[in-house]
């Protein structure tokens, strides 16, 4: 019974000891040299890949970033010279011009009135002055005249008075005699007052006569404005009058501007001014409608407002300007060149500092920014820092850009 007993137990034995070493087998990690190697972490596999540049070292100009306005350096609002209907507009707005053109015709029936009436004055007045002329001559012709009759009259009065004496002549005669020469001294008087106060009076007459010539000059050239020409060639902006309206005189009829006379105004910061002196002989460039137009600066005020100088620019060439009166563009005047490192805008940091990357890890590096560059619709940063020309800097702008953090280069 027993020796049966161990024949059919010694297989079930053997089975389980062969199943528990199983599964302790199974169990049990991997040890091989082999295995430790291929599960060692890779510092780098978080890290964010980046794009990294050289700092370009040279002699560069910096660039001014203003904002322009396109202006034209002539333009002018023609009104009214007096109260008047419109009987044509003979323009329409943005239609060029040449000097001399007829623009608005005015009913100039009023004026043409005013021009006869002030006409028939002057006329009246030189009559006037013809009549002092001709009185005057007459009077020094006739002053010796009445001289020699005052002296007759008092010969005959002396006369008279010696036969008084003896008896041999009236009272009566003598005093009609007296009575003459008195008549005649008056009318010798009144003679040589006449000839003394003609001056005065051709002076008076002569004032009034300047007088009307100023007001009948003012109603011709009323006259001839009534025709409102171009007083110079240029573009009609603005039409503010339709024919048979009635304006008042100064009002506003249209605005004439000379679109080839033109020129791009900006305004700098006077801080900015003062640290560079006089900006005349710089130069720079306007971006206009996706082109460029190089421009010179033509001049600057002399004193500041609110902190800003406004500076003057004029086109190079002969070549018109693709831009639009008016309307703001950007402008970059080149400043005088320095010598500085060049490196892209997204590198710079607060203003202030660039990431150098070494050993795969950010290093932060204090910078001066110096100015900036705007080159092929990029815009670059002139810094002066502690780098060398075989540096790499970051150019992949990260939010999270820290002291040590690792990164992955692209170029690498």
């Amino acid at each position: 019974m027993s020796s049966r007993w161990i024949r059919l137990s010694l297989p079930l034995v053997v089975l389980g000891a062969g199943v528990a070493v199983a599964f302790w087998m199974n169990s049990q990690p991997d040890s091989s040299v082999a295995d430790a190697e291929q599960v060692e972490a890779d510092p780098l596999a978080n890290a964010a890949t980046v794009a990294t540049a050289a700092p370009d070292f040279n002699r560069w100009s910096p660039q001014l970033q203003l904002y322009s306005q396109y202006q034209s350096r002539q333009s002018v609002l023609l009104t009214s010279p007096t109260a008047a209907d419109v009987l044509s507009v003979s323009v329409e707005a943005g239609q060029r011009v040449e000097a001399g053109a007829l623009l608005v015709q005015l009913d100039a029936r009023h004026l043409q009135r005013q021009v006869t009436q002030l006409q028939a004055r002057r006329n009246d007045l030189l009559a006037r002055i013809r009549l002092e002329q001709t009185q005057h001559a007459s009077n020094q012709a006739a002053l010796s005249i009445e001289r020699d009759l005052v002296s007759i009259a008092q010969r005959t009065v002396e006369r008279l008075q010696n036969l008084a004496r003896q008896n041999l002549s009236s009272a009566t005669d003598l005093e009609a005699a007296e009575r003459t020469l008195q008549n005649q001294r008056l009318a010798l008087q009144q003679r040589e007052l006449a000839i003394s106060r003609y001056s005065d009076v051709q002076q008076q007459l002569e004032a009034q006569l300047a007088e009307l010539d100023s007001q009948l000059d003012q109603a011709l050239n009323n006259l001839a404005d009534a025709e409102i020409r171009a007083p110079f060639s240029g573009r009609v902006s603005a039409i503010d009058v339709d024919p048979g309206a009635t304006v008042g005189a100064g009002s506003v009829l249209l605005r004439l501007t000379n679109d080839r006379q033109t020129q791009w105004v900006a305004r700098a910061a006077s801080s900015t001014v003062a640290s560079l002196g006089n900006l005349q002989g710089l130069s720079g460039w306007v971006e206009t409608d996706g082109q460029r137009q190089a421009v010179d600066v033509r001049q600057q005020d002399p004193g500041s407002e609110g902190g800003s100088i406004g500076v003057y620019f004029q086109r190079q060439g002969d070549a018109t300007e693709p831009a639009t009166l008016n309307r703001y563009y950007r402008l970059w005047l080149d400043l005088p060149a320095i010598d500085a490192f060049r490196v892209p805008d997204a590198s710079v940091y607060s203003n202030g500092f660039v990431y150098r990357v070494a050993d795969n890890r950010l290093q932060r590096v204090a910078v001066t920014v110096l100015g900036e560059q705007f080159t092929e619709g990029e815009i670059w940063r002139l810094i002066d820092a502690d780098l060398d020309a075989s540096d790499r800097i970051l150019t992949t702008r990260l939010r999270q850009a820290a002291q040590g953090l690792a990164v992955k280069v692209a170029d690498q």
